[in-house]
């Protein structure tokens, strides 16, 4: 055996028992959805949640989203489910001038932060924010041009009762997009969400156990192909990729 490789071996060895614990790890990773139970009203949460969606990859996928939603409607009432601190609302307000954009949210902490970056953005004759369950909408039927929600679909309690209200309040032709997580994630990518919650993230993150949390209790396709399958909103289609999924679609009219 050459010198060479005499070197080789114990590097080796690390790589294959480094492999054998990801393995070991990946296998024993939760299959069942686990519901997130998240303390947004811990301020530390809060910052720490509004820190990572001024992230790069987050602008992106604000940008992706908003492209996609604003090319079926780009004027109008445009609503965003669990708006958090405002940043798709403000984002469809600068593509779409012709939208009239209300974020709305369950937590009154967030809706602030919103308000607030929403005001230092010039933006606030074209967006507002409502405090509301997502199950009761403050918005009358067929009133809404475009509904769309960024991760939020994981946190609703009832979420076939939420796409229902999406379709009360949607008007005929009305356009909708959910984003979110896939929980059925490819080794590599689940595992690199495990070293980020373990090692890289805030304490105040790593304390709600996020962003693995969010896997756990995000839905695969087929789960929320069911919930759309279930709902009253109708013209939706399913579209999954690598890292997340989209119901997207109009919706029908009646006559």
């Amino acid at each position: 055996m050459s010198r060479i490789e005499t070197c080789c071996l114990p590097g080796l060895a690390f790589v294959a028992v480094l492999l054998a614990a990801a393995v070991r790890l990946y296998s024993r990773r939760p299959r069942k959805r686990i519901p997130v139970h998240e303390e947004l009203g811990d301020p530390e949460i809060t910052d720490a949640f509004n820190r990572v969606a001024l992230m790069p990859q987050m602008g992106v996928m604000r940008r992706y989203v908003t492209a996609r939603a604003i090319k079926a409607t780009a004027g109008g009432l445009a609503v965003d489910l669990g708006c958090g601190p405002g940043y798709l609302v403000v984002e469809m307000a600068r593509r779409a001038p012709a939208l009239h954009v209300t974020g709305v949210d369950l937590s009154g902490e967030m809706l602030t932060e919103a308000e607030n970056y929403a005001r230092l953005q010039g933006l606030g004759q074209a967006i507002s924010f409502r405090k509301a369950n997502l199950q009761r909408m403050p918005f009358a039927d067929g009133s809404v041009d475009l509904v769309v929600s960024t991760f939020s679909l994981h946190h609703w309690n009832d979420p076939v009762a939420v796409l229902d209200e999406v379709d009360r309040v949607l008007r005929p032709g009305g356009s909708f997009l959910v984003f979110d997580l896939r929980r059925d994630l490819s080794a590599p990518a689940w595992l690199l969400l495990w070293v980020v919650t373990g090692f890289l993230v805030e304490p105040a993150l790593r304390r709600a156990n996020e962003p693995l949390a969010s896997r756990n209790a995000a839905y695969t396709p087929l789960e929320a192909r069911k919930l759309a399958e279930q709902s009253r909103l109708d013209g939706w289609r399913l579209i999954p990729g690598p890292l997340w999924l989209i119901i997207e679609g109009c919706k029908q009219d009646p006559a």
